[in-house]
């Protein structure tokens, strides 16, 4: 009984082996007939320029690799036109190379008529002014200095040749 159940047992085993070979000579065929039937349109690629570095020369004092300086053209006054052109000065204070919306206001110290606003700076320095001080990079100067706000007068260009003088309020800020 042990024979035949071995002789049946190899006699399915190599049925079973047997059926796994597919045939698939068909799906072969039709493979290799695609292949050799397609033809390939590709253009051949332009030809790649050479590249030729070029040496660097600095024509200007203007460094390249750092971020350009900010300049404020003063427009040529009009000749024909008769308006108002404040007296330019230097800028001597720290408080005048940020525009007012970089700068925050933070408290007040002083008695009534000698108030002084804090300003945080973006860099985390802290500033003092007072009415007279100039802040912010139009001319800003500080009218008044109140609890809660600070009032500025910038003086900014219109453009055609002329200064206007524009009020402007910082307000105190949230600590957060």
């Amino acid at each position: 009984m042990k024979d035949r159940s071995k002789s049946f047992l190899g006699l399915g085993l190599w049925l079973g082996l047997m059926g796994c070979h597919a045939n698939d000579s068909p799906v072969e065929q039709f493979i290799e007939q695609t292949y050799q039937q397609t033809v390939a349109d590709v253009e051949p690629l332009d030809e790649q320029p050479i590249f030729q570095a070029e040496v660097f020369v600095m024509s200007s004092e203007r460094v390249p690799f750092q971020h350009p300086k900010p300049e404020s053209p003063l427009p040529e006054p009009d000749g024909g036109k008769l308006c108002w052109q404040p007296e330019l000065r230097k800028r001597s204070s720290l408080l005048e190379s940020f525009t007012l919306e970089e700068l925050s206001m933070r408290g007040v110290i002083g008695g009534t008529g000698k108030e002084w606003a804090l300003i945080y700076t973006p860099e985390g320095a802290l500033a003092k002014v007072r009415e007279g001080s100039y802040i912010g990079r139009n001319h800003g100067r500080v009218t008044s200095v109140s609890a809660s706000e600070i009032a500025v007068e910038q003086i900014m260009p219109d453009g055609e040749g002329c200064w206007l003088k524009l009020p402007t309020t910082l307000k105190l800020a949230s600590l957060k």
